[in-house]
């Protein structure tokens, strides 16, 4: 068995200006990228597709199981396109902000009846939250607001009301043609931004239905919103992501750090995975090295069990994208092994499968074995025993292309394409074979095998050991 230590955090890399040729992509493969993430809100759906594609066909070549996402944009509000591109907000002065057909001219609003949506005395966040206005008059598709904190803000740029007084649609007619779009490439995740309610995935789950496909969707927790539902959130979903960057201005950013904990713990809590997104490392776009506050965030992020951490610009326009992934790796894999994951407990009652699949963690750990062994078709008995955090690798072998890329997410699985076939022996000995050539397992070594019979039928009702002969 290989003595090197395994990462077991992903870590997901923004396609973008700064990794879009087949070098470049190798490269951030090479550093250790598990997942490639596609915004969404920039670039054409023949382009992502394209690249979703070549994503797909270089993790073919390199012989690695890379997982894809898809960031949809969601109900973001934006400003529209502004006369010159540029307009400079100076603190007490009172601007205008109009709506698509509103009957007075102002600063240009992408979102229909825009006054609808915000109060006498809310707060306008706009660029990142790096200008603030407050309102002071609502009507009829206007809003006139004092500016508090100025500056030039440029056409498009993002805006935020941290007290939303209107609910805004969950997906738009262009956030379902990407979604689609996005499908047929064969996509493996779909991340929704802006997530509200537990109800916000239903669109999705239903085209899915339509177009016969089944991939996992996540929900981007941005909003204030969905902090008082997040319960029901993770879940209807299939995963999580804080994406601090909106959180940090929808909320008090001193409010952020026990955020991501509490989010972290509810996703843990029911087996979803969750990534933590945005400024992971910042600096690194222009710098070859992290800043020690960077590392020590990625560490608590790692030692508080996220499954994943996401780079943005770090990787789509940055200078240092091989290295911001290879930093996250190494701090990573020190992490786990300073600070290792105690195994969870079950503490109620829960489906056999679940009661299964906690058994074989628990087997795993008491026979000191090298590795949990995952033959599958759904990927669910993978899912349900890395819930519980087992200190051994969970390998999965799946001839379904969405299992292997879905699974890449997942912390401390690690997937692996080939062919099965419905014979529980074959499907073990291939394996167990597999196991021992990627070095997961060697002569002496126990492993635990759990899965489903029959094969294909998506049960956990399968466990057994095995000791790899000597030589």
């Amino acid at each position: 068995m290989s003595s090197e230590p395994r990462r077991a955090t992903k870590i997901i890399a923004t396609v973008g200006p700064a990794s879009l040729t087949e070098d470049k992509l190798l490269k951030l493969m090479e550093a250790g990228v598990d997942m490639f993430r596609f915004n969404f809100a920039h670039g054409t759906r023949e382009e992502h597709a394209q690249r979703i594609g070549l994503v797909k066909q270089l993790a073919e070549r390199a012989g690695k199981p890379v997982g894809t996402l898809a960031d949809i944009s969601g109900p973001k509000i934006r400003l529209g396109k502004i006369p010159e591109d540029t307009f400079e907000l100076k603190e007490g002065e009172t601007v205008t902000f109009a709506s698509p057909g509103a009957a007075e001219p102002g600063l240009p609003v992408q979102l229909k009846d825009f006054d609808q949506y915000i109060q006498p005395g809310d707060s306008i966040y706009i660029a990142d939250g790096t200008r603030r206005l407050t309102a002071t008059a609502c009507r009829s598709g206007i809003v006139t607001a004092t500016v508090d904190v100025g500056g030039p803000v440029v056409s498009f740029k993002g805006i935020n009301l941290p007290f939303l007084r209107k609910p805004l649609p969950a997906v738009c007619d262009k956030d379902m043609a990407d979604i689609e779009c996005a499908i047929d490439a064969g996509i493996d995740w779909i991340g929704l931004s802006f997530v509200g309610g537990a109800e916000d995935v239903e669109p999705v789950r239903e085209l899915m239905q339509k177009k016969g496909a089944r991939r996992r969707v996540l929900a981007k927790l941005e909003r204030r919103q969905a902090l008082d539902h997040l319960d029901e959130i993770v879940v209807a979903f299939d995963g999580v992501m804080v994406a601090r960057g909106d959180l940090g201005i929808e909320v008090e950013f001193e409010k952020v750090p026990f955020i991501q904990e509490q989010i972290l713990k509810a996703a843990r809590s029911r087996g979803k995975p969750v990534i933590v997104a945005t400024q992971i490392l910042l600096s690194m776009i222009h710098n070859p090295r992290p800043t020690r506050a960077e590392v020590t965030d990625i560490a608590h992020a790692v030692t508080s069990g996220a499954d994943a951490l996401m780079l943005s610009e770090e990787t789509a326009i940055g200078e240092f994208a091989p290295e911001a992934v290879n930093t996250i790796a190494r701090v990573a894999v020190v992490a786990e092994s300073m600070n290792p994951p105690e195994l969870q407990q079950l503490h109620s009652v829960h489906k056999e499968e679940t009661a299964l699949a906690h058994t074989a963690a628990v087997l795993a750990k008491n026979l000191g074995a090298s590795v949990i062994l995952c033959p599958t078709r759904s990927g669910n008995a993978a899912r349900g025993v890395a819930r519980f955090r087992p200190q051994q690798p969970i390998v999965v072998v799946s001839d379904q292309n969405e299992v292997v890329g879905g699974l890449t997410l997942y912390r401390g699985v690690y997937p692996v394409h080939a062919e099965l076939t419905d014979n529980l022996d074959a499907r073990v000995k291939m394996a167990l074979q597999l196991a021992t050539r990627l070095g997961y397992a060697g002569p002496g070594d126990r492993v635990v095998i759990v899965g489903g019979v029959p094969a294909g039928s998506g049960r956990t009702n399968l466990l057994l050991t095995h000791t790899i002969p000597g030589n």
